[in-house]
């Protein structure tokens, strides 16, 4: 087994690492307690070439592959993590399924606009009465001349007003269907702007459809066939969480050492008590092993191979690793940990959503163990033909 980064990789990661520390973190506090979407840096990642990083370049994209981009999410996330969800859910959730599932003439009028940041992408599945049960979902495409009328509600729409193109799933005659819309057109507005416990340079918006007009040729893949757009674009984009996730961590442990290492009592810096010490290698084992799943999850994407169940156990483990190790690098400040002056209470809040959003950490664990209950009857499986006792 190999663990090492590609040149090319490395590059990536170290301008991720230089943009995230002189453009996004020595803003973030700001924009968390402005809660203001940063449209500037969204900017300066598009000249960067960040904004379709692994995009093909005939789209006018980079041409990296997705580990390249998770290394991007994890340095971007290190420093903000609601500019981190917002990159993730533009490329993720926004771009990726018009490549995947569009036809030539939607990516060719979609996708290069989207990879060069002038325009934001979002994704919009979820709506008020419906959350993990995606195939309940009650806003409607009817058929008219020359495409469909799209009238709904979708809520917590990562991006929403900030977006130019959504990705938009409507059950259609034929069952759930996705579109690719501008969200500029007739119809569309926007609700309820959430007020969120973190990530709060990332919008997150309601947004209303009324009686939208799609095009035929704006339909993502075969009418009825949305879910497997869903699902689909939903295994990646947990990937990508999963980086935020390791992003967040990587922040806190760093700030929490750091103090760590010049904070004394005793006569000697905390890091050197046992209990302090501890914590801080618990913290770092759970980073590592977090990161190292993130890897092989975008490893084996790139390769072509399934990996829904990979994203499951990456986003599972990462998103659970971050609150462990944000609430402990808390702890490792004591009553400064509390206190805005610090960064951890921002990383501490910021960690929380990555066990809720692109599925709950629950709905991972039911992935999860659903395939291990196939494997485990399965020939060449977890137990093959070997009996269970005996």
């Amino acid at each position: 087994m190999n663990f090492e980064l590609s040149k090319g990789q490395r590059e990536i990661q170290e301008r991720a690492a230089e943009f995230a520390d002189r453009e996004v973190a020595t803003h973030a506090a700001e924009w968390d307690r402005e809660a203001r979407f940063p449209a500037e840096v969204f900017e300066k990642l598009a000249q960067a070439g960040f904004m379709g990083l692994c995009v093909p370049e005939e789209y006018g994209g980079a041409g990296a592959n997705f580990l390249s981009y998770v290394l991007l999410l994890e340095e971007i996330s290190r420093a903000d993590a609601g500019v981190g969800v917002t990159l993730a859910v533009h490329t993720s959730a926004g771009t990726l399924p018009i490549l995947d599932y569009g036809t030539e003439e939607q990516r060719a009028r979609w996708v290069p606009e989207l990879a060069r940041g002038e325009r934001i992408g979002c994704f919009a599945l979820t709506e008020p009465t419906t959350g993990s049960d995606t195939a309940s979902i009650e806003t409607r495409a009817e058929r008219v001349d020359g495409g469909y009328r799209l009238s709904g509600h979708k809520q917590w729409v990562t991006n929403g007003r900030a977006a130019g193109t959504m990705v938009v799933f409507a059950r259609a005659p034929e069952g759930v269907t996705a579109f690719v819309v501008g969200v500029d057109e007739d119809g569309i507005s926007f609700g309820k702007h959430a007020e969120k416990m973190g990530v709060l340079s990332a919008t997150t918006d309601d947004v209303i459809l009324e009686d939208v007009f799609v095009r035929e040729e704006d339909r993502l893949g075969v009418e009825g066939k949305g879910l497997r757009v869903a699902l689909g674009t939903l295994d990646g984009g947990r990937i990508g969480i999963a980086a935020q996730a390791v992003g967040i961590a990587e922040a806190a442990f760093r700030y929490a050492a750091r103090y760590a290492s010049e904070r004394t009592t005793f006569g000697k810096p905390i890091a050197e008590h046992q209990t302090i010490a501890f914590k801080l290698a618990e913290m770092q084992t759970k980073i590592r092993a977090a990161r190292l799943l993130t890897h092989e999850a975008a490893w084996m994407k790139d390769q072509g191979m399934p990996h829904g169940e990979a994203g499951a156990r990456a986003k599972l483990f990462a998103s659970v690793a971050a609150n462990e190790v944000t609430y402990d690098a808390v702890q490792v400040l004591g009553g400064q940990g509390y206190m805005k002056d610090h960064p951890v209470e921002r990383y501490y809040r910021d960690a929380r959503v990555t066990e809720i959003y692109e599925g709950t950490s629950e709905m991972q664990r039911l992935v999860l163990s659903r395939s291990i209950m196939r494997d485990l009857s399965a020939p060449g499986g977890i137990l093959g033909s070997r009996p269970v006792v005996g």
